[in-house]
Order: C-alpha cells, then structure tokens, then sequence
C-alpha cells in the first residue's frame, strides 16, 4: 500500500486540494453571489474588458486586464521534487502549503493572490533547475517572459522575481567559484576578510549555529567577494538585472508603483511590519514551530515511552538552540525603537472590522504599554521561527553525511541539508524590501515569504522510525498535525465568512462579512 501511495502521492494531493477548492467556490458562490469588497472593483473591470472597453477604474492598483483570482492552488506543487524516497512527505507538505489559510481563502474571490503566487513559484522553480550550458540564454529570456507577467499580476512580486534570486544567484556563484565554508572559530578577522578577497571565499554556516558575530562576518565576507568576481556576478545576475531595469522603467513612466488610488497607497517607511511577520509565520505554522519548543519539557517531565514516540514521530533529537544574549537585546531595542517611533495604523485598518487585524490591533491599542509588551513576543516567534528553518537530521538519512563546508543553500536536491545563514539572510532582506514600504497591515501580505520559508523547512523525521515509508525514510508526524491546524483554521475562517455576517448602520440591508 505505501508503494502504491508513494507513486501517487503528488496526484492524490492535486487531487485533494483541487476538490477543496471546487468545494469552497461553490460555498462563496452559493452564498456570496455578488462581488464582495475589492471584487466590487474587479469583476466590473473584467466585465468591461470582455467587451472590449479598456477604460481603466482608477480605483484598481494593479495593472489592468489581468484581475483574476479563481484556479486551484496546484502551483505549489511545482516547488517539491518527486522522488522515490519521498515522494509521499514531499506531496503531503505540498498539500499543506496550497491550504496555507490566507491563500485558500481568496481562491473562492475574484483576488490576484493565487494566480500572483504561481507566477512567482513557477520563476523560483525556474531559478532552481535552470543549467549552465548552452540554453541558458533562452532559459534567462523565458524567465523574464514568466518574470514580466508576475510584475503585471503584482508590482511587488518584482522582489521576488528579481531581488531574491539576485541574491540566492551571487552566493550560488560565489560558492561555485569560491571555497564555500565557514570559517573557523579561531580565524582572524583579517584572514577571513583576505580569503574573501582572494578565493572569493564566504563565510556560511547553517542558520541555527550562526550567532552574531557569523551574520558580521558573512554581511562582510559576501560584499568583498563580490567585489572580487564582479564580471561573474554580473553575468549570473543579467536576466534579474533586466526586470528590475524594466520595473524602474516602468516606476517612471506611471509616476510610482501603484496605478490606480495612489492616495491611499503611499509607500513608506514601516519598519514594525518586520516584527508583525514572526507571529504571523509561528500562528500559521504552529505545529512545526512549536513542537520542537516543547521538546525540553518532554525530556524532562514525561516517562521514557512518551519521549521515545515524540523522538521517533515529531521531532527526533535534534537540539534546540538557545537564543543568543546579544542578538536578543539587539532584537529587542530594534523592535522597542521601530514600535515607538514608526508605528503605523493605516485608517483602513481602523475603519473596516471586517478584517481580522482589526481586532489584532484593537488589542494592541487598548493601552499605551501594550505595544511594547508585544516586543518580546515578536522575538520568540523570531527565534522560534529561526529554529524551524534550521532544524536538520541529527543522524544522516543516508550513510553519506553532507559536509558542512560543501552544504549549498539554493539547490533542489538538497532535502536533507541544513538551512544556511545566506539563504535566511537573502530572504529576510527580500521580505524587508517588500513589506516594510506598506502602511496597511495585510495578511496577504506575507504569503509568499511564508511559502518561501516553509518549501525550506525539512519535512523528513529527525530520527530514524520504526515505521518507515521506504527503505531508509521515516515519516514526520509534523505533517499530519500540520494538516489538521490549517484545515482547523480555514474551516473557522471560512464558516465566519460565510454563515456570520452582520450589518452596518450606515449600509443597512447589507451583509458584511469577516475576511482575512
């Protein structure tokens, strides 16, 4: 039977998410037959178009004849490699991540959130396979192709087409042409800056070992080694260079990023978005966040039967760091400082309690202190967010082990390799980049850094199980647990969006309803 499920697996899972979704358009249309909120913009929009009237609603920030957010969420499917061994945990977490709740639910509205998606794990998954020989040419002229449609679903996603594989593209460039390795503890400084220069050398180490003085050493090493292979970094880097010159092109014709409402869309600078983002990442993937935090208390109150099926099943032995003492109050006065100097509330998010961070920041706001109170919760879902991403197997799936100092961060064939400190680095700086210039606070927001996160959390058990899948894979129970969360939360989501709604005052008669 587990043979039979692992060759299937990836149908099994379009299948299944493909039929979640029928099933939930068919409720929205059922009981939402009119457009709703933004759609009040959109379908019209649409409508027009189809009868060949290209008047454009200045309403409408996005570029125009593009507004379509109907189709199943099988283009995360694309990012999971199917393979013999895991194929089954590889569909599974493919199938969790097109549940992610604040995707699935603008699957049933007429959003650009899941077709704007695709678009950007189609060119990460371009990015990944792309070669070296002599197609490379028309592989860099497809990816713009695909690069320049993602710009015309979201101006946003030009971090993610762009800026992001800039980045994973020079490490991967430098570590090809470079000895790629951490450097050791007792190396000094100025040694470690010279082998930058000279071997285009690289300080990186897997993301739960890095400390502060790793994130110093590699934000300088990096630079330095650019700076000595500049022709081949800019060679790697030409069809990214591209969309971000047509992007910039496009910036100065139009007079800013957005089209349309430009009023109520300036950009700025809001650095609290970037404290706003570890909650969100932990309360979405609360199963593979928090149960390695529980792993201490496990150890040391439950009996040995209780700790040999939480090892085998959940997490395994892998240890867990303990948060570093200096980046922990650097942390803390960076998020005290951006909460009392840079906080913004948007008057959309006060004025609409249809929204769910509208009773977020309703808390938030019931005294002065409690903002700042927040800060230390922001930094333990920080760190325990850095745990996720930079859990690994204690013990090799196979007898081979990887070798740090050979470990690449960006390669569709590293499952079982630990996260690198570049890859947090590049992604984090990515995230910053496309989030802290929006005043509003918006769940959508954070899809895809949440995505890009969770395709880099290990899916395999971190210790070998009685109950294997293959020949020398175990299965991670983390999965499962995932699975009944998401599905938890857009059941509620969903069943208050449809069967809750209520009035206002000002628009009597008129159902409004709860939403992301």
């Amino acid at each position: 039977m587990l043979p039979l499920m692992q060759t299937w697996a990836l149908s099994i899972a379009v299948i299944v998410i493909a039929s979640a979704t029928r099933i939930w358009y068919k409720l929205v249309s059922r009981h939402v037959p009119n457009p709703y909120l933004d759609e009040v913009f959109h379908v019209p929009q649409a409508q027009r178009y189809c009868k060949g009237d290209y008047s454009w609603d200045p309403k409408i920030t996005t570029p125009p004849g593009l507004q379509k957010g109907q189709g199943s969420q099988d283009e995360t499917q694309t990012q999971k490699a199917e393979s013999k061994q895991t194929a089954l945990v590889d569909a599974h977490t493919a199938l969790n991540i097109a549940l992610f709740p604040p995707l699935f639910f603008f699957s049933g509205l007429y959003y650009t959130d899941v077709i704007s998606t695709l678009l950007v794990l189609l060119s990460y998954n371009m990015f990944l396979k792309r070669g070296r020989g002599r197609w490379r040419f028309w592989e860099n002229f497809t990816y713009i192709q695909v690069g320049i449609v993602a710009l015309s679903f979201r101006q946003t996603n030009v971090f993610w087409v762009a800026v992001f594989p800039a980045g994973l593209a020079v490490i991967d460039t430098l570590k090809k042409n470079g000895a790629a390795s951490a450097f050791s503890k007792t190396t000094c400084f100025r040694e470690a800056l010279k082998e930058s220069w000279v071997r285009g050398r690289i300080h990186d180490c897997p993301v739960q070992e890095a400390g502060l003085q790793d994130v110093v050493l590699f934000s300088i090493s990096t630079p330095i080694a650019v700076l000595g292979r500049l022709f081949t970094v800019l060679r790697e880097l030409l069809p990214y260079l591209v969309l971000l010159g047509l992007f910039a092109g496009f910036v100065a014709w139009n007079g800013g990023v957005v089209l349309g409402d430009k009023s109520n869309h300036i950009a700025t600078i809001h650095l609290p978005q970037m404290l706003y983002i570890w909650p969100y990442i932990v309360f979405f993937s609360l199963p593979l966040a928090a149960v390695p935090f529980l792993s201490p208390l496990v150890r040391g109150f439950l009996t040995s039967q209780v700790q040999t099926f939480y090892e085998k099943n959940l997490v395994g032995r892998a240890s867990i760091s303990a948060p570093g003492f200096v980046s922990a109050i650097l942390f803390l006065v960076f998020g005290l400082g951006a909460v009392h100097f840079n906080t913004i509330v948007h008057p959309f998010t006060l004025a609409d309690n249809r929204h769910y961070v509208f009773y977020v920041f309703r808390i938030l706001r019931r005294h002065p202190v409690i903002k700042y109170l927040a800060v230390p919760i922001y930094y333990l879902c920080y760190w325990m967010t850095i745990q996720a991403l930079g859990s690994r197997c204690v013990e090799s799936i196979s007898s081979n082990k990887p070798r740090l100092d050979k470990v690449k961060p960006i390669s569709d064939k590293a499952d079982f390799q630990p996260c690198q400190i570049s890859f947090f680095a590049v992604w984090l700086a990515t995230t910053a980049l496309s989030v802290i210039t929006a005043p509003l606070i918006e769940p959508r927001y954070f899809i895809i850094p949440w995505i890009i996160w969770r395709l880099h959390i290990s899916s395999l058990a971190a210790s070998p199980s009685t109950k294997r899948l293959s020949g020398n894979v175990s299965y991670n129970m983390r999965l499962a647990l995932e699975t009944v969360w998401l599905l938890a939360i857009n059941a509620i989501v969903g069943y208050n969006f449809l069967y809750r709604g209520f009035s206002w005052t000002s628009e009597p008669g008129r159902v409004q309803r709860f939403l992301w």
